[in-house]
């Protein structure tokens, strides 16, 4: 997880936990005291979030996606565009204005941190050289002594002739500051001031006010830190004001004391002063208020301990709820993601999208009617392509394309069949007019990749377009080579294994494949292909040249060994393509049976026909340990899993993989008319936040 997604959570979160908090403190609106508490466990949670959001395991998810049958995978007889890309591609998320951001950030951040904690650092240290430089003064407060006391045995008080105003400052042992003139006030004032400060450091408000101070060199950036050290100060105030009228029997005299230390403030460094929000402006003239209201309850503590074991309870459970609990993620990872959604894969090719209800002529009619006054509307247009579609209504259909590639060239429906144009199935010349438009949309919108995509989409259905094909999917994955290698992957693995392999177009695509050192494209091109091969032969197509495939498959992942050698996974999938016997004569296309037949990852997932999502092991779940287990699975002729061996994964991760593996159910393998035992590679996902990647 990057720095900025930490601190941006962490932000977000310390938000809530202060709304929370801000509900729960209602209760206690007439306590400072208590208020003063509950906004410290705040500062606290706030502090603690960017590391317990690493540690402590959120809400967990669990999502399968099963995939379909092999008889739903199946090629259909019709274009070649209808092969391409048969799986959504991942959805891709918008290009990045300016790539260098998060450091411009990182920058940003470390500056205004580095600032703040400067300041707060100048701060202790003039703070440490005012305590060296004065002197303490507790045996010349004979009337005072009960006071002290009370405070605790460890109170310093100190004179100086630094300070103008009493302060109280330090953190493990705190001291209070008087200025010399001490000596000059009448035993109530001093008695005063003493049962005030001495408030503040039986309370450890210093302490607390540091602990905002660092929350804020932290979270400089949030309004909400800001708001905390601000806020604690008051409160701290009105804790301590109320010690001190709990022995003051004359609350004016109380009043005109805080109004005269309040304007020696004046000239005073505010590094010192922890309190300083507390100690100016309209604040001053609130306490004043505050103090002279009659009907104020005096000595407002936070409790005794099972009140304050009370609110400790409540900031706890507030902290691990505002922690813990993703709903957002959650309900996006439940949330099943169809065909029908434009954002599920726009990139990659996908089938007819579907009229969920019938549609009679007269209704079409409306439609046409409705989208002619409102051309935009793209649920209708879907629609009318859809029905258009189905219904072979071509000449009906091509204008609505036309005026989708004019108007919306970046639109999820040329993802689908009902917007494309093919050759054979549509009326005579559509086919150059949309290459001409696609071609004019190109030149328009060079630098998008989304609308690079859908004219190579549209274009791979003609083999005379098919070098511009290529050259526009290569554009688009320059562009965002993060979310569109599988679609240049999977038109290179379908002219590999569709076309003749000593066709030009084979030779075309292997050249380039070789000229790259792109493993990433080289490896996706080798895993489609030997997929789709070995369904071929596992379905007993006996149309291709198998011995030729497979020697192909074999350059494929011999070069990816190549670029990646470390990878084990380039040799499981070797085993996959040594799994294709060598074929007899081309006439006759025929496989020896083996005993044993090795079945790439991919065609082991589309024959799954039960699975069970694993249990997530406490401990792993506990030690935030992510990661993928490889296993190797034996399939028997029944399609029960017969036996289990891990290749690789986490310790802590494997023994859940298997058992659950174990449990899996495929469709039997069928070669030469009868079932074979097989081989495959299940790669089962461990992640503690689940989504669609």
């Amino acid at each position: 997880m990057s720095w900025y997604v930490i601190f941006a959570d962490a932000s977000i979160r310390a938000v809530a936990l202060a709304a929370m908090a801000a509900v729960l403190v209602l209760f206690f609106r007439k306590n400072p005291s208590a208020q003063h508490t509950m906004w410290t466990f705040v500062v606290i949670g706030m502090l603690s979030l960017p590391i317990l959001r690493l540690v402590v395991p959120v809400s967990y998810t669990y999502v399968v996606q099963r995939p379909a049958a092999v008889a739903q995978i199946l090629p259909s007889v019709g274009p070649p565009a209808r092969e391409i890309g048969r799986r959504p591609a991942t959805a891709p998320t918008p290009s990045p204005s300016l790539p260098n951001w998060p450091l411009y950030a990182a920058i940003a951040y470390v500056t205004g941190a580095i600032g703040f904690a400067a300041r707060l650092i100048l701060g202790i240290f003039l703070m440490r050289r005012l305590q060296r430089g004065s002197r303490s003064i507790i045996p010349e407060l004979g009337s005072c002594h009960d006071l002290i006391a009370n405070a605790g045995a460890g109170t310093r008080i100190r004179e100086s002739h630094e300070v103008r105003v009493p302060l109280a400052m330090g953190f493990k042992r705190v001291s209070v500051l008087l200025p010399m003139e001490w000596r000059e006030w009448p035993r109530e004032k001093l008695r005063l001031v003493l049962a005030h400060e001495l408030a503040h450091v039986k309370r450890h408000d210093p302490a607390v006010g540091s602990l905002a101070a660092v929350n804020k060199c932290v979270f400089w950036f949030h309004p909400l830190a800001w708001w905390l050290e601000r806020r604690l100060a008051v409160l701290a105030e009105y804790a301590a004001d109320d010690a001190g009228l709990a022995i003051s029997g004359n609350a004016g005299s109380y009043a005109s004391t805080v109004l005269e230390l309040a304007g020696r403030m004046t000239g005073q460094s505010s590094r010192l002063i922890w309190n300083v929000p507390a100690m100016t402006g309209q604040l001053v003239a609130r306490r004043i208020r505050r103090v002279l209201n009659t009907h104020a309850a005096r000595v407002r503590g936070a409790g005794g301990i099972a009140a304050r074991a009370a609110l400790f309870a409540a900031a706890t459970v507030l902290l691990w709820i505002s922690l813990a609990v993703d709903l957002q993620r959650t309900v996006r990872a439940q949330a099943p993601r169809t065909e029908d959604d434009p954002n599920a894969a726009w990139f990659g090719y996908r089938h007819a999208l579907p009229v969920k209800d019938s549609i009679s002529p007269e209704q079409a009619s409306q439609m046409e009617a409705q989208l002619a006054a409102d051309p935009e509307d793209e649920a209708t247009r879907s629609k009318l392509l859809a029905y258009y579609w189905q219904h072979q209504m071509h000449g009906r259909r091509i204008p609505l394309i036309q005026w989708l590639i004019e108007h919306h060239p970046e639109s999820p429906l040329h993802g689908y069949e009902i917007a494309s144009i093919f050759p054979d199935a549509d009326i005579a010349g559509s086919s150059e007019d949309l290459r001409s438009r696609w071609m004019t949309q190109v030149d328009l919108h060079a630098g998008e990749p989304r609308v690079l995509g859908n004219a190579a989409r549209a274009l791979c259905c003609q083999d005379s377009s098919l070098p511009e094909t290529i050259e526009l999917f290569e554009r688009a994955r320059k562009l965002d080579p993060g979310h569109r290698t599988e679609p240049l992957a999977k038109l290179y693995s379908f002219l590999l294994w569709e076309r003749d392999p000593k066709s030009a177009v084979s030779a075309l695509v292997r050249s380039k494949l070789r000229e790259s050192s792109d493993i990433e494209l080289v490896g996706a091109t080798a895993r489609d292909f030997v997929s789709q091969v070995t369904l071929k032969a596992v379905t007993k197509s006996s149309s291709f040249d198998f011995a030729a495939l497979r020697g192909i498959g074999e350059e494929l992942v011999t070069y990816a060994q190549t670029l990646e050698p470390r990878n084990r996974a380039w040799a499981d999938l070797m085993e996959g393509v040594k799994g294709l016997a060598a074929a007899l004569p081309a006439e006759q296309v025929e496989f020896v049976a083996p005993r044993v037949l090795h079945i790439g990852a991919g065609v082991a997932g589309q024959m799954l026909l039960e699975s069970a999502p694993p249990v997530y092991p406490p401990l792993a779940q506990v030690a935030r340990i992510e990661g993928v287990v490889r296993l190797q699975v034996h399939i028997g002729t029944d399609g029960h899993v017969v036996q289990v061996s891990a290749i690789s994964g986490h310790p802590l991760l494997i023994p859940a993989a298997i058992k659950a593996v174990k449990q899996y159910v495929y469709k039997p393998v069928m070669f030469q008319g009868s079932t074979v035992d097989a081989i495959a590679t299940v790669d089962i996902p461990f992640h503690l936040d689940a989504q669609s990647k």
